[in-house]
């Protein structure tokens, strides 16, 4: 079986197979290693190597026989229109590069195959997404005409949402709202940061409690910039606990302390106001506890 990425951003080349692909750090040096992956046709074995945009990667790898892995999803919400689901933790949201994993919009498909053709072919039904290590409430249409007006939602920012988070430190503010651009960071294109001239972001946050070194807040996005909530909450020096990428403090917990726990809006077809609630899942309640 053959993986292949086209860079679409300067970087090294482990790194760039890791943010692709669901393949385990491990996995990736081996293959590495083992002369496995080829740079615009030729072998590269050093996992260091800055690969250049518009390079082709193409990775070996030994065909499993096994299926891919199915994920329990949790309905919370079902009818003609609409889906709105639980997604666990260590799930994509719509298929990218190889996985070992079945994505979020291919569990669905696999109970719902009506929604083969809502969307586009790649990621049926999504009108949003989680970032992979991000657990919680999403919508996904069941119906055309449900995926275009939900579209348009997303857009108009008429859904509100809500997320659980545990920062380091204490905000010197219990309640504020970060109104900062966001772009993707000059010096590491997997990162965003903020930047003037970037993209208009806007996020607000309320303490919920707080320990003797962290902090668990409600946060609400307004827009939806990639990584938004991450980025923002380290601009202003509190960053997410357990986020590799945009916090350099060592953490037990195994993911960033983010769980989308609220969702507010009104029906796109009737116009019904709907709202759903999700509990953290325990591997978040496990760590809170141990604070």
């Amino acid at each position: 079986m053959k993986i292949k990425i086209s860079v679409t951003n300067q970087n090294r080349l482990d790194k760039i197979i890791s943010s692709e692909t669901d393949l385990s750090r491990n996995k990736i040096s081996e293959l590495i290693v083992e002369n496995k992956c080829f740079v615009n046709g030729i072998i590269e074995n050093k996992k260091s190597t800055i690969i250049k945009t518009s390079s082709t990667i193409e990775i070996l790898i030994k065909e499993q026989k096994e299926k891919k892995e199915l994920s329990q999803i949790n309905y919370i919400f079902i009818d003609d229109d609409l889906f709105v689901v639980e997604k666990p933790k260590n799930l994509v949201t719509h298929k990218s590069g190889e996985t070992s994993k079945l994505s979020l919009s291919e569990n669905i498909l696999q109970d719902y195959p009506e929604i083969e053709n809502v969307g586009e072919i790649d990621r049926p039904g999504i009108v949003h997404r989680l970032d992979k290590d991000t657990s919680g409430l999403m919508i996904v249409a069941r119906s055309n005409k449900g995926y275009k007006k939900l579209k348009e939602m997303i857009k108009n920012r008429d859904v509100s949402r809500n997320y659980t988070s545990l920062v380091y430190g204490k905000p010197t503010l219990k309640e504020a709202i970060i109104d900062a651009p966001i772009s993707r960071d000059p010096k590491n294109p997997i990162k965003r940061r903020v930047l003037l001239g970037g993209k208009e972001s806007k996020t607000s946050y309320k303490v919920i409690k707080s320990f003797s070194e962290f902090s668990l807040l409600d946060v609400k996005l307004y827009s939806g910039r990639t990584h938004q909530i991450r980025v923002h909450l380290e601009h202003i020096g509190h960053s997410v606990v357990g986020d590799k990428l945009y916090g350099n403090k060592k953490s037990k917990l195994e993911r960033p302390f983010l769980h989308s726990s609220r969702l507010e809006f009104e029906h796109p077809i009737n116009g019904e106001k709907l709202s759903f609630i999700s509990d953290l899942p325990n591997d978040l309640k496990e760590y809170l506890r141990e604070i």
